[in-house]
């Protein structure tokens, strides 16, 4: 899953659909798997920010941010996609 939210966001051009429907995807499998017990509530919150940080890209393609900017957030993205996958 984290490789393929990788792939949707450095894709030129971005999808912004298909960025959305990896949020909702990500959004469904951590309350699945917090309340299942599969993950612990730690994992979910360090989880949550990749989901944060979807939101925050697909607002600022919905506001016509710059590509630079969007560009700085998706690296930080994926240093923490990184991180937590480590």
């Amino acid at each position: 899953m984290l490789a393929d939210i990788v792939d949707a966001v450095v894709k030129e051009p971005m999808d912004i659909d298909e960025v959305k429907l990896l949020r909702n995807t990500i959004s469904d499998r951590l309350v699945s798997a917090r309340d299942s017990g599969n993950i612990t509530n730690d994992e979910f919150l360090s989880s949550g920010k990749i989901e944060g940080g979807l939101d925050v890209i697909i607002a600022m393609i919905e506001n016509g941010a710059s590509s630079e900017e969007i560009r700085i957030h998706v690296e930080s993205m994926v240093e923490r996609i990184h991180a937590i996958s480590s």
